[in-house]
């Protein structure tokens, strides 16, 4: 029973990155997802659950596009203000901006922060 029940989910995940992708419509995976349930997943399940998931996956990749662009942009912004510091012998402010862009660069890349909850639209 428990593989039955892994097999399930695991094929769930499947239809919701395929529905994400948009290999499949909404309707067309709920539909795949019932079927693969046989008896164990209702309609209604289904649909919550691939639209939970679909709506999951949103928001994970708008927060690491947004997340992706801060560090690649910190780089030549910080870099240029670290190097002027440097042109004009400001050799503080040139240490100042090379640690903070240090200090973001390890807070972006190990420390990401937790997905936002997901909220469920209202029946």
């Amino acid at each position: 029973m428990d593989a039955v029940v892994k097999e399930v989910a695991e094929e769930g995940k499947r239809l919701i990155d395929r529905a994400w992708l948009g290999e499949l419509s909404r309707d067309q995976a709920v539909h795949m997802f019932v079927q693969v349930g046989d008896g164990m997943v209702r309609y209604e399940t289904a649909l919550t659950i691939i639209d939970d998931g679909v709506r999951r996956l949103n928001v994970n990749a708008r927060r690491l596009r947004i997340l992706r662009w801060c560090t690649l942009l910190e780089i030549p912004i910080f870099s240029a203000f670290a190097g002027l510091a440097v042109l004009f012998g400001d050799y503080t402010t040139a240490g100042l901006s090379v640690l903070f862009l240090l200090i973001l660069q390890v807070t972006h890349r190990t420390m990401l922060p937790s997905p936002p909850s997901v909220l469920r639209q209202p029946k």
